[in-house]
């Protein structure tokens, strides 16, 4: 079953693509990667995944909020976590009513990320 599982990971920085790669690949998982709103969208439109991690911050601009809106028009039913290393309150509560399953900051540990794809996965979203 891990096989099947699709995950994106849409981040402006290479490092923590290969991060993600490296950390879902323990479980033999499948990472897509994106590097910016229009490769999240091409990806979303024409494959199906499981899940989605979205940074909030590009090249110094926050449209993490953004790409969530546009994949969960795409993809109305597929789980996003917006993940930053800019935390605060405010965009929390702004990721969850744009419609972020979770908000994970970074640093984080891989353990947070395995907890946050279980709880993804058990939403039925697959």
């Amino acid at each position: 079953m891990a096989s099947k599982v699709k995950i994106l990971v849409v981040d402006d920085e290479l490092a923590v693509l290969e991060s993600f790669k490296m950390i879902l690949g323990l479980k033999d998982y499948t990472v897509k990667t994106a590097q910016n709103m229009e490769e999240a969208v091409i990806a979303v439109e024409n494959e199906k995944f499981s899940m989605a991690f979205v940074d909030l911050r590009f090249n110094g601009e926050d449209i993490g909020l953004d790409i969530l809106a546009k994949i969960k028009e795409i993809e109305p039913g597929l789980e996003v976590v917006i993940c930053t290393a800019y935390a605060t309150n405010q965009n929390k509560i702004d990721a969850k009513k744009r419609g972020a399953m979770d908000y994970i900051s970074k640093p984080f540990m891989m353990e947070d990320v395995f907890g946050l794809v279980d709880r993804a996965l058990g939403s039925g979203k697959k």
